[in-house]
This record gives C-alpha cells, sequence and structure tokens, in this order.
C-alpha cells in the first residue's frame, strides 16, 4: 500500500479504524456502558426504537434527552469557566442533595425534565445520536483535562435545577445516575 493511499484511508478517517480512550477514568466507564447499551440497540427496528406508549418517551427519545442534557451541560461549563475568578466553592450540603434526589425517584416521585431537553426533533436516527454522543464524549474528556489542568474541578462550575452549583465530580455522578435512571425506562420498552 502506497503512503498516499494509507492515508487516504486511515489517517483522514482516523475515527473509524482507531478507538480513541478517555483519559478520564470515570467518563471512560460512562462510555463504556453508553456503548454497549447502542450495541444492544442496533438490533432493534426503526418502529420499537420510535414508538412511544401511553404517551411517554420512545428509546430514540430518551436516548436524545441524556446525550441533549449531558452536551448542554459542557456548554454551560465551558461558558461558565472561561471566567474561573468568579466560580465559588461547593457547599459540603451539595453532597447530600444527590443522594436526597436519588431517594425521591426511588420512591417513584417524578421530575420534570427541562424543555430544553425535552423538545425532540420529529425524526430521530439511532445511529446519528450514537455519533454526536461519542463527540460530546470525547469533548467532555477534553473539558475535564482542562479543569484540571486550571484547577477549577472543584469548583462550582455548573448550576444543576435540582442539586444547585456543583463541582465536577457531582456532574459526573449526575450523568452516571441520570443515565442509569434511564436505561430502567429503555430497558422495560425493550422487552
Amino acid at each position: 500500500m502506497e503512503i498516499i493511499e494509507f492515508t487516504q484511508k486511515y489517517w483522514l478517517d482516523w475515527p473509524k479504524h482507531f478507538k480513541v480512550t478517555m483519559r478520564n477514568k470515570r467518563l471512560k466507564h460512562l462510555e463504556d456502558i453508553r456503548i454497549k447499551l447502542f450495541e444492544e440497540l442496533q438490533a432493534l427496528s426503526s418502529e420499537k426504537l420510535n414508538s412511544c406508549i401511553d404517551g411517554r418517551w420512545s428509546i430514540n427519545q430518551i436516548l436524545y434527552h441524556l446525550w441533549l442534557a449531558e452536551a448542554s451541560s459542557e456548554q454551560y461549563i465551558r461558558t461558565k469557566t472561561k471566567y474561573p475568578d468568579y466560580l465559588i466553592s461547593v457547599s459540603p450540603l451539595t453532597y447530600l442533595k444527590p443522594k436526597i434526589v436519588e431517594f425521591l425517584l426511588g420512591l417513584g416521585i417524578k421530575v420534570k425534565a427541562p424543555q430544553i431537553v425535552s423538545q425532540f426533533p420529529e425524526k430521530i436516527d439511532l445511529q446519528k445520536i450514537n455519533e454526536q454522543w461519542g463527540k460530546s464524549r470525547k469533548s467532555f474528556d477534553e473539558l475535564i483535562l482542562e479543569l484540571k489542568e486550571k484547577k477549577i474541578d472543584n469548583k462550582a462550575i455548573f448550576k444543576h435545577g435540582l442539586l444547585g452549583r456543583i463541582n465536577l465530580k457531582l456532574t459526573l455522578d449526575f450523568f452516571d445516575f441520570h443515565f442509569k435512571h434511564h436505561q430502567k425506562a429503555i430497558n422495560l420498552l425493550n422487552k
């Protein structure tokens, strides 16, 4: 194979041929779980992925919601951290709030998603969500590195609607909990 062919085949299209690894172990774990879910869902028909039962979200709508929540969180964090001098410390009480929210959701109390992450396009394609989410996760991995280099990862970088101002660790905790919470609904719809 000539160098030009190799360059065209592999270098220009490297994401298809080489797996990019995440530097942050926590995010890598979240990404591994996401990839496994998408692999399981590949076998489902478009009808199954897009069917809403009893006015509830479809599998694709849930996936879109999860991706959009993470992507919009990243946008917020990138904007907020442009001015690191204005970042505040996280209150010790903030670490209790996720446990309270988990407990309440475990009791069956519903929390309405913000409108910005609960509006869906007419057509949602599983493969497209998978690609967008993969790119978002890689971008978030870069953001984590930047936050750690600037030594602001322990500051209140994100304002969550229920949890209040949270740091990077609590943001990743939320991503994990949020994914697992909705994965239960996906599993029920997948039966």
